[in-house]
């Protein structure tokens, strides 16, 4: 709002344009770096902790997270001996 009311005050219209340019490439490398580490899960917005091949699962979605949640040394060694 405030970068929209400072782009229609000012008086060169030039630099506005970059400043407006400049607010976009900020606000989509903050929205592509958001999409990056959410769950990729269509529809859940967590942050997707656990990765599962090319992906990011959150622990709802992440099939080898316990129900439960917490993970164990026993999960960890048991994942690590199958892959």
């Amino acid at each position: 709002m405030l970068a929209a009311l400072h782009f229609l005050s000012e008086q060169t219209v030039g630099d506005s344009y970059l400043e407006l340019l400049s607010l976009a490439v900020l606000v989509s490398a903050f929205v592509t770096a958001y999409k990056h580490v959410e769950c990729h899960k269509s529809g859940c917005h967590r942050l997707g902790r656990f990765p599962h091949g090319h992906l990011k699962l959150c622990a709802l979605h992440h099939p080898r997270v316990p129900d439960d949640g917490k993970i164990t040394s026993e999960h960890i060694d048991a994942i690590a001996k199958g892959a």
